[in-house]
């Protein structure tokens, strides 16, 4: 069963991230000490991304193209996420990379899923990340293909869903490709020495031109009904162009 993708209701075009949105997330990250990634299929503002147009060794992280989710997701299954097998592909120049994160029960060497500030037994994020550094530069393109072996349960914040068994291809570029990351005037060297460890070097893949459907199961997540609401004011102060 191959499950073709739906094109992003932008047309491919890639979503401007604010500084605003940016610094929330970083902020969150320190306030909680839980994690926030990113926020929505984004591509990063200029000041996150590199000037080097050559490949340069940077670890990767990269969240699923799940088109609700927004902000995050989790699989109620491990066994059964890593039952099937997801491949990153580096197109560089005619030249693939072919990048393995987890096949037939087992994560690849160097890969590891994002963790969960409250994780329950068998769970796992939507999100992964490397240890190990690939070449990265600018102009490569992404590829990116899962294969489901069975129908996947899974929560979010606001909703419950299901991702249904099959084979799902998305097509992008990176959203964040950073060297070193220069902090602006007036933030701490505690907040740059902890941002610096998860931004140096580092190439984050969350800006995808197809994303894949969910099948929704209910309209109640993990946030409490007052955390809805906060939630939904956040989202009504944010600028328009990363709605």
């Amino acid at each position: 069963m191959t499950k073709k993708m739906k094109t992003a209701s932008s047309g491919g075009t890639v979503i401007g991230l604010s500084a605003k949105i940016w610094w929330l997330s970083i902020l969150t990250f320190l306030a909680t000490g839980s994690p926030t990634y990113g926020l929505y299929m984004v591509k990063a503002g200029e000041g996150l991304q590199t000037t080097n147009a050559d490949p340069v060794p940077r670890a990767l992280s990269l969240k699923l193209p799940l088109r609700q989710t927004e902000f995050h997701w989790t699989f109620m299954s491990r066994k059964a996420l890593l039952a099937g097998k997801l491949v990153l592909r580096i197109v560089r120049t005619g030249e693939t990379n072919n990048i393995v994160i987890f096949d037939s029960g087992q994560m690849t060497d160097g890969w590891e899923a994002m963790p969960l500030p409250n994780p329950k037994a068998g769970e796992i994020y939507f999100g992964f990340k490397s240890s190990k550094k690939y070449p990265t530069a600018p102009k490569d393109r992404l590829e990116l293909e899962l294969q489901v072996k069975q129908d996947l349960s899974g929560i979010g914040p606001e909703q419950k869903g299901v991702l249904p068994a099959g084979v799902y291809k998305a097509r992008g570029a990176y959203s964040g490709l950073i060297d070193q990351w220069k902090p602006p005037e007036g933030v701490t060297e505690e907040t740059i020495r902890k941002v610096r460890k998860m931004f140096d070097f580092t190439a984050f893949l969350e800006s995808w031109e197809e994303q894949w459907d969910l099948r929704i199961t209910s309209k109640e997540g993990w946030l409490t009904p007052e955390q809805a609401r906060g939630l939904k004011q956040l989202q009504q102060t944010l600028p328009s162009d990363t709605k």
